[in-house]
């Protein structure tokens, strides 16, 4: 299904607004956009983000939270991660989407028939807007890449980027930082003496 875990293609500046774009006429275009914001600015994998809850990521006054405790039962090893929802985009997206949100399931992402999507269902579902959207080898992990890559290149230490992915380890942090050539090509080009 897909690209595997960490293999998955980030998307470049360009690619995200053609996806960004695509999702905008998907039809359920606020839904679908939110899903990909929070892989891809609050570095979620897609298991977390069909677990999440309503209650995750709103406080007690209804407002979205900037910093969303992950609970173990949703996260890859079963350990409380901490997630910061405080980018923009992302959280201007997450706003759209719960002005439309219909139904009663305390799950913030629910399907048609208004049932928690699963970890396959979601990812599936993702895969399938990368294929339509002619983004070859996207997945839906390739989000979690774009993230980790984006605040590397932003000056983010590897040491606290790690601790964002929710990582044990450097070594598996390193596996999800992408560059392409021309970013490789600017780096040498540019480098002192």
């Amino acid at each position: 299904m897909g690209a595997r875990e960490g293999k998955a293609r980030a998307l470049n500046a360009s690619e995200h607004e053609e996806f960004i774009n695509y999702l905008s006429k998907t039809r359920h275009a606020d839904r679908d956009r939110a899903i990909y914001l929070i892989t891809c600015r609050a570095g979620l994998r897609i298991g977390s983000v069909a677990g999440l809850m309503l209650d995750d990521i709103l406080d007690e006054s209804g407002e979205l939270k900037e910093v969303v405790i992950l609970r173990k039962c949703i996260t890859k090893g079963h350990k409380t991660i901490t997630a910061f929802f405080s980018h923009p985009e992302l959280r201007e997206a997450l706003s759209a989407y719960l002005k439309v949100r219909r139904g009663r399931s305390p799950y913030l992402f629910v399907n048609q028939k208004n049932q928690a999507f699963t970890p396959n269902s979601l990812s599936i579902t993702m895969l399938r807007h990368y294929q339509k959207a002619g983004l070859e080898g996207a997945s839906s992990h390739s989000g979690r890449r774009q993230y980790a890559s984006a605040l590397l290149k932003s000056g983010v230490d590897i040491v606290a980027l790690s601790k964002l992915m929710g990582h044990s380890s450097i070594t598996t942090t390193q596996k999800y930082v992408h560059h392409d050539d021309s970013e490789l090509l600017k780096y040498v080009a540019n480098a002192s003496n």
